[in-house]
């Protein structure tokens, strides 16, 4: 039996390690999300049945709560769930336990 060294062929990929073939977050109603270019914080209120567009509204982390009018329409790929790291949860406790009535 002979055994053979030689490589077969080269795949090229472009892009980060961690991002080659993985799937970008489902967004799904009722999830927390931000807004690419805007400021500030959102919730899901309902996304297409294709799921391409959804409507969103402005969203108070600290008291759980909308703070206005849905935002109509906005693309999903311009949507990315929202991670609050351990640095802005303090700050949150801090905040949440200051203007506690």
């Amino acid at each position: 039996m002979v055994c053979s060294l030689k490589p077969k062929g080269l795949a090229i990929v472009y892009g980060l390690w961690e991002t080659v073939g993985m799937a970008k977050a489902q967004i799904r109603s009722g999830q927390i999300v931000v807004l690419d270019g805007m400021v500030g914080v959102y919730r899901v209120v309902k996304v297409s049945p294709e799921g391409q567009m959804a409507d969103i509204e402005k969203f108070d982390i600290s008291s759980q709560k909308s703070l206005g009018d849905p935002v109509r329409s906005v693309a999903t790929n311009k949507l990315a769930v929202y991670k609050e790291d351990a640095s802005e949860a303090a700050a949150r406790i801090v905040r949440e336990a200051i203007t506690e009535d």
